[in-house]
């Protein structure tokens, strides 16, 4: 009865504090690494007869009593470590070490528990546990984790701001009893550091975090202030919500200061850390005063077949049909507006007495898809990550007369109503060859039903067509980045549109953004410290560039001119820099490339 009084008791202490308390069992051995709940305010004062640690401090209050541990409490991989002779002493226990074993002794009201370093078990009235944490030394002190000694000595513990409260009157158990109703899921602990307590305006701060879960089960974290870098002088609070399978949650909080001095502007903090990819915010306007690259270029003879007129098809038919021989390069953008689901396939015939060889050198296909800016985005980037890595590179052999569907991923799923298709590839061919875009229903054999197709007018403003010398190469032996500069692409006025002929209308065709363009842009000398910027001029873009050897993906949702994406950023050096990219589909036009000192001084 009277242990069953005193568990009930610690149950009502425990709920009050509204956490968990440890466990009586080996089976139950959360670690209190870290707090269960923000205080904002100061913790209230430690009740009579219990024992109050604080993470990251030595500090230890017995009884309202302030006293020091001969180490501090420490969180190594979330799990917290006490000076094991010097907090037992605390508790009331008696504590003794056998040199010939090289055990410590901890005792208390018939417990005993024996402990070695360099080991997570340790022994509980001659019965072996394992601890949460290996015990090891510190200059002489042996630290073991907190909860080897909760759970030997039943001590209930309660968890609030930085402070473990310990209770070693709670539970005046023999050892062997077992909560009378023991919780199957602990909540979360939510935990984190930060590198320093005082930053400077624009100085980065690290976090850390170290939140835990008994089943490693967190599945959100809510952060409050958890900016890179700070750029008004104050105290910050930094708060840390996590939440469990269970829905369970915990919360913590650190407050920083953050002095008046300068280390870096908002402007330059961006300039420096924004990673490759991510955004940043600048001046749409004062863009146009940046001192413009000379821009001239140079090309290589690819014919750019651009089938996106109609773009959107409300019927089954041939999309853009031309013979080209040589290097060429699609550019395949539409939308299937069937009541019922669709296939597209891009044919190729042999038009000649004699087999004609095609070589797939590079091909990016994204879709079917209702969102037309994903379905672009996407193909572009696997086009040029292809350019890399060769994966799509093979041999088509054909035969004279004969009808190949190439690119099956293009045709690999049907589109249902309203799904966009995207494709870049590049070829070669040895013999001209036919090819035809074209949509039929996705039950419908291709190369049966082509020769009856009726040809689609592109009727929309959307152009399709033939275009010539569609690699176009600036290569630039000056140096770029010692002052803000720009490099104006796909406007009409300094990089003019293509020319063609829309094949099948035997008509003048305009490359209207010079969609399926590849540009490569050799910089041979950019100045150290230098960072390369994208910045969208005409609207929302959603594209790709590749940079040396990596691809970046750029995504600029607001249709604003007042951002730009991070390519590059030259070290202390100067170096040489590549980029290649397309005018992305779906994407709106025009845009410059930016270069620009990271720093003010």
């Amino acid at each position: 009865m009277k242990i069953q009084k005193t568990a009930l008791l610690t149950s009502v202490l425990l709920a009050a504090y509204g956490v968990v308390p440890a466990s009586a069992a080996s089976d139950l051995e959360q670690e209190p690494t870290i707090p269960q709940k923000v205080t904002t305010a100061q913790a209230p004062a430690a009740p009579s007869g219990t024992t109050v640690i604080y993470l990251n401090s030595s500090r230890i209050l017995n009884s309202g009593t302030e006293s020091a541990l001969n180490r501090s409490t420490v969180v190594k991989k979330g799990v917290t470590f006490v000076s094991l002779r010097s907090l037992a002493v605390s508790l009331g226990c008696k504590v003794t070490y056998q040199a010939s074993t090289k055990e410590t002794t901890v005792s208390r009201e018939g417990t005993e528990a024996r402990y070695r370093v360099h080991t997570k078990a340790y022994q509980v009235n001659g019965e072996t546990k394992t601890m949460k944490g290996e015990a090891y030394e510190d200059r002489g002190v042996l630290m073991v984790p907190l909860t080897s000694l909760t759970a030997a000595f039943h001590l209930p513990y309660v968890l609030q701001g930085n402070q473990i409260t310990l209770h070693p009157g709670g539970s005046g158990s023999s050892g062997t009893d077992k909560p009378e109703s023991p919780q199957t899921n602990e909540p979360p602990l939510a935990y984190f550091t930060t590198d320093k307590d005082q930053y400077r305006i624009g100085e980065p701060v690290t976090l850390s975090d170290q939140s835990t879960d008994d089943e490693d089960a967190i599945t959100n974290r809510e952060w409050t202030n958890n900016e890179p870098a700070f750029f008004e002088p104050g105290t910050v609070e930094i708060k840390l919500k996590v939440t469990d399978k269970h829905g369970l949650t915990s919360e913590y909080s650190k407050k920083i200061e953050i002095t008046s001095e300068v280390m870096y502007s908002q402007e330059e903090y961006a300039k420096r850390f924004t990673p490759a990819g991510g955004t940043f915010q600048v001046s749409g306007k004062s863009i146009l005063s940046y001192k413009a690259l000379p821009y001239t270029y140079t090309t290589e003879p690819y014919l750019l077949f651009r089938a996106s007129g109609p773009e959107t098809v409300n019927s089954e038919g041939i999309l853009y049909q031309d013979i080209l021989s040589g290097p060429a390069r699609f550019l395949v953008h539409h939308k299937n507006n069937l009541a019922t689901k669709a296939r597209f396939y891009l044919v190729a015939t042999n038009p000649n007495d004699t087999a004609a060889s095609i070589q797939i050198e590079n091909a990016g296909v994204a879709g079917p898809t209702p969102y037309p800016e994903l379905s672009g985005r996407l193909a572009g980037v696997r086009y040029l990550e292809s350019t890399l890595t060769g994966s799509e590179q093979r041999s088509v052999q054909i035969a004279p007369g004969e009808s190949v569907a190439l690119f099956p991923k293009l045709n690999a799923t049907a589109a249902a109503p309203g799904d966009v298709i995207t494709m870049n590839a590049d070829v070669t061919s040895d013999a001209p060859v036919e090819y035809t875009m074209l949509m039929v229903q996705a039950d419908h054999d291709p190369i049966v039903v082509m020769p009856s197709l009726p040809d689609l007018n592109p009727i929309e403003s959307i152009v399709r067509g033939t275009f010539a010398d569609s690699t176009r190469v600036f290569e630039y032996d000056g140096t770029v980045g010692t002052e803000a500069e720009r490099l104006p692409l796909t406007d009409n006025t300094t990089d003019p549109f293509q020319r063609g002929m829309d094949g099948m209308q035997d008509s003048v065709a305009i490359n209207s953004g010079n969609y399926g363009v590849l540009y490569k842009i050799i910089l041979n000398h950019v100045a150290p410290d230098t960072l390369i910027a994208f910045n969208p001029r005409g609207g929302r873009y959603f594209g790709s560039a590749r940079v040396n050897d990596r691809v970046v993906e750029i995504k600029h949702g607001d249709g604003s001119q007042d951002s730009a994406t991070v390519l590059y950023r030259t070290q202390a050096r100067e170096e040489k820099v590549e980029l290649w990219l397309s005018p992305a589909a779906g994407s709106n036009l025009p845009f410059s490339l930016l270069f620009l000192p990271i720093s003010e001084k």
